[in-house]
């Protein structure tokens, strides 16, 4: 299988088709299906396979351009290089060592084709990202009616809406993160770009309502985040007044936690009964005794946060919280959906810590954190650090709202092992950062999809 894929990579280079293995890529990701390879070992068809060949694309540009990757490795290797190291690091010290190189390797493969590799390839063609986002919203738009079909078949039942979505998203959730992700990124180029203005504004609204359509409450309040943040960008904030205000923001939280407890046990609406409606779903978020999903999900936040004090430097080991977390659960917010055999997990149960900070904390210590918390820093740098004259001070920031959406739904969900979702999040950060390092004298790439390079 290696030299297959090593052949094929090489044929891809030689007959130059390297953007249209990416674009195949990204229509092909939202079909992509689990199978199982081997015992405990899965593989995601066909895109894994073919993520790997980019990978193999990468390694061959770096041999033949090392003058270019040097200056990229100079200017922002930098800011992601310790998220990298952490993986290699933590994995030494896992607890099952064999599951953190398997699901190492993954995230590194993730991480260095869908950012490092696409750095290199939207620095050099600008466009080519928004129409690889083209061509996966096609593909979503396939799933969204094969949803549409599914649910139609349990007669609009509110309660099956988790599972309509599969065998393409595992789960309802992971589909409205990244709807909401397409659905901000078309709806901010509408907004910024005046060409194909309505073409995008549609897109926008399309996929906005398939946000809505999948029920997740964290990707509704992710729209609003990523709106926020479009304020923030409007009123020309500096980037050390927003850190004020959420540094205020979390001392409010701290000092009137008792109060706002107390005012959380008194929410009764949970957000899968049979009668519930959008609005209720929406309160639902706030139900900390009788919703069992919110109940769950604070389990597994307090087993993390137990598990990172334990090993607070190595942390458990890189996708190692799954079989280890069980002993970690606190009693007062077990329920139904609570695993107590991580070989027989409840049906609408799964997953990890459903955060991808506490999952960093968890399984690769607070130095996993840190290096979180430094590319994100890096990206809002990006972002709010630009002179508004920037050429390219749009395109960064679409990318920037889109990115947004993640940002915030990364606080309660973690998806970023999964190929469909590691495409859309790396590579919208690839495209701001390759924006950002085109010289401002360019005029390369003008427009987001109708002007030549």
């Amino acid at each position: 299988m290696r030299l297959f894929i090593a052949g094929m990579a090489y044929m891809v280079d030689q007959m130059k088709f390297q953007l249209i293995l990416l674009k195949i890529l990204a229509f092909l990701l939202p079909f992509s299906v689990e199978i199982g390879v081997a015992p405990g070992s899965m593989l995601r068809v066909p895109t894994e396979p073919l993520i790997a060949l980019a990978g193999c694309l990468l390694l061959m540009d770096v041999i033949r351009y090392p003058a270019k990757w040097k200056t990229f490795v100079f200017k922002e290797a930098v800011w992601v290089f310790p998220l990298l190291l952490v993986y290699v690091v933590t994995t030494v010290f896992s607890e099952i060592i064999t599951v953190s190189v398997k699901f190492s390797l993954l995230n590194l493969l993730y991480i260095l084709v869908f950012y490092v590799y696409m750095i290199r390839v939207f620095r050099q063609y600008p466009r080519l990202f928004p129409q690889m986002l083209l061509f996966y919203g096609l593909g979503v738009m396939v799933v969204a009616l094969w949803a549409i079909y599914q649910f139609g078949q349990y007669d609009w039942n509110p309660v099956v809406a988790r599972g309509i979505f599969r065998p393409f998203y595992n789960d309802h959730t992971i589909f409205g993160a990244s709807v909401a992700l397409l659905g901000v990124f078309w709806t901010a180029a509408a907004i910024f770009q005046a060409n194909n203005r309505y073409l995008f504004f549609s897109l926008g609204v399309f996929f906005i309502l398939a946000a809505l359509f999948s029920t997740s409450r964290a990707a509704f309040f992710s729209l609003f985040f990523a709106a926020a943040m479009y304020l923030v960008y409007l009123k020309r904030a500096k980037l050390h007044y927003i850190l004020m205000i959420l540094t205020v923001m979390i001392m409010v939280g701290v000092v009137f936690q008792k109060p706002i407890l107390e005012r959380l046990h008194t929410v009764e609406v949970v957000s899968y009964g049979d009668n519930a409606n959008f609005i209720d779903r929406t309160v639902s978020v706030s139900n900390i005794t009788t919703d069992v999903s919110n109940l769950e999900r604070i389990n597994r936040w307090v087993s993390a946060w137990r598990m990172f004090k334990e090993k607070p430097l190595t942390g458990f080991g890189p996708g190692t919280y799954q079989f280890t977390y069980i002993p970690y659960q606190d009693p007062a917010y077990m329920s139904r959906l609570t695993v107590t055999d991580p070989h027989d997990i409840p049906d609408g149960s799964g997953g990890t810590a459903h955060s991808e900070y506490l999952l960093a904390l968890s399984e690769m210590g607070v130095f996993g954190l840190l290096a979180w918390l430094l590319l994100i820093g890096r990206w809002f740098y990006v972002v709010f650090g630009l002179p508004r004259e920037h050429p390219r001070i749009i395109y960064i920031t679409v990318a920037f709202l889109a990115l947004s959406t993640y940002l915030f739904h990364a606080l309660v969900n973690n998806f970023l092992a999964t190929d469909k979702f590691a495409f859309l999040f790396w590579s919208t950060a690839a495209w701001m950062v390759a924006n950002y390092h085109i010289s401002a004298g360019s005029t390369m790439g003008r427009g987001l999809l109708n002007v030549k390079r």
